[in-house]
């Protein structure tokens, strides 16, 4: 019998079995031919250790469990999540010079919100059962459900948080000097005093942020109101409260504006391999990239070790830090590339596979039977992973596991451009006025002078009134 008639066969039996309402087609029909593999092509954006440790389980899947069904796998990075988006999302759109949409892609939920809207996303309820949907924890399944869907669009694969990075051997020099401790660091209030203090002693910055709008968005819920809220036709309203927008303005805008704060470059471990900080706030799938020394000049290079702490709350906040960590979303094409789609995220997410990849990386497991500390440190040792950033993540991470609430928003209609404000608003604002008050300050003006008059309750209330406009302005489009 021939392939064609084999898969004409294959797809009638598929069409029976869907009008005769069976519950998940999956179970009851494999399509695969391992004579006739079927490709599926991966766009992620996964790049440097990360990526060479992504594509080592594709070459082993390919060569074992893809060979015996008939799958191969074909990934490709994109770049970073931002080209990676662009990208998926031209590609649904078929928009000119667009690629072919990829049969999974990585995404955050903004993203996948905007692509299901054009093309739709299988959901994990027809290719995965409801005892294997269980074995992964809700939290990171919660995030791939869209607003008022009780379907499950974004296969967990990976999940990280964000950590407090500090260089402890600097940080311990300062410290012991000035009677702080660790628990100064604990909270946002105790960071701005460490960090006026360490700019009044050395004239450097003392921390740097990475994401803003995972700032922003994490105040907010520690403060106690989230800065959304969801409508039941699937769009949002901006709730965007002043006191709250006050706080985050004084403990962002105006340690930045005076220098307690710097982040020069694309993100802070840059500038803490330069000595421009000593601590920073980061995605704990960055651990591995916190630097083993510091150059200060070509002539003076000091190695350091980590200290990496639970992320900073509000002294009168709750715990509540960032759940992020792009999932997998399977593209609505045919039976076929579904099902062997499903068969690989399958293999990626079983708990050794999944382990394995997680230790090696910074990100953690999705499953609740190896997310714990136990098992990441042994898998860590069985795989001669001896990063102590990385070890540090997860013995610091697991401990918030138990003592933080964690929190990812959900998607809506125009959630993407609103991630995309929140993360530009603050920090355009704040290169912008930096310039200004250099160059005046150059001029002969009074740098502190300038600082006042750019930190001014007056000047805030522009910026808020600016963000409220500009984030009612993009929701309005859904409406």
């Amino acid at each position: 019998m021939t392939n064609f008639y084999k898969k004409s066969i294959v797809l009638l039996l598929v069409l029976i079995l869907m009008l005769t309402g069976c519950e998940s087609v999956s179970e009851n029909m494999n399509p695969l031919d391992p004579d006739d593999p079927v490709t599926v092509t991966i766009w992620h954006y996964y790049n440097g250790h990360i990526k060479d440790n992504f594509d080592e389980l594709i070459s082993e899947f390919n060569e074992t469990k893809g060979m015996e069904l008939g799958i191969v796998v074909d990934a490709k990075s994109l770049g970073d999540v931002g080209q990676l988006a662009d990208a998926v999302y031209d590609s649904a759109s078929a928009a000119i010079g667009s690629e072919e949409r990829p049969d999974i892609f990585a995404a955050y939920p903004d993203n996948a919100i905007r692509v299901h809207k054009l093309t739709g996303l299988v959901d994990m309820e027809s290719y995965f059962s409801e005892s294997e949907i269980k074995e992964y924890r809700s939290e990171f399944l919660r995030e791939g459900m869209f607003l008022n869907e009780e379907k499950h669009y974004i296969i967990p694969v990976a999940k990280s948080s964000e950590n407090l990075f500090v260089n402890k051997n600097q940080w311990e020099a300062f410290s012991s000097k000035n009677g702080y401790t660790d628990e100064n660091l604990n909270t946002w209030e105790g960071i701005i005093d460490v960090a006026e203090k360490y700019n009044q002693e050395t004239g450097s910055g003392f921390l740097g942020v990475d994401a803003v709008a995972n700032y922003m968005l994490v105040s907010c819920m520690q403060l106690g109101t989230e800065i959304f809220t969801y409508n039941d036709d699937g769009t949002a309203n901006f709730n965007f409260d002043e006191d709250v927008a006050r706080k985050i303005w004084d403990y962002y805008y105006v340690p930045y504006l005076k220098g307690y704060f710097i982040k020069t470059g694309r993100f802070s471990s840059d500038d803490a391999k330069t000595g421009k900080v000593i601590a920073y706030t980061g995605s704990t799938a960055g651990a591995a990239y916190f630097p083993t020394e510091v150059t200060f000049s070509q002539d003076n290079v000091v190695e350091i070790e980590p200290l990496l702490l639970p992320y900073p709350h509000f002294k009168d906040g709750i715990p509540v830090a960032m759940q992020q960590g792009a999932g997998m979303c399977i593209t609505k094409s045919d039976y076929e590339h579904e099902y062997a789609s499903a068969e690989f995220l399958k293999w990626f997410t079983g708990e050794s596979n999944n382990l394995r990849f997680a230790v090696s990386t910074g990100y953690f497991p999705v499953k609740n039977e190896v997310l714990n500390e136990s098992s990441m440190i042994n898998a860590m040792e069985d795989a001669d992973i001896s990063n102590p950033a990385i070890k540090s993540s997860i013995v610091t991470t697991n401990r918030m596991f138990s003592d933080y609430s964690f929190y990812s928003s959900i998607p809506f209609d125009g959630s993407f451009e609103i991630r995309n404000l929140l993360e530009s608003s603050l920090n355009e604002k704040i290169n912008r006025d930096l310039e200004v008050i250099d160059i005046k300050t150059s001029e002969g003006s009074d740098r502190n002078e300038l600082i006042f008059e750019h930190t001014s309750q007056e000047e805030f209330e522009k910026w808020y009134d600016n963000i409220v406009s500009e984030a009612e302005a993009i929701l309005s489009r859904y409406k």
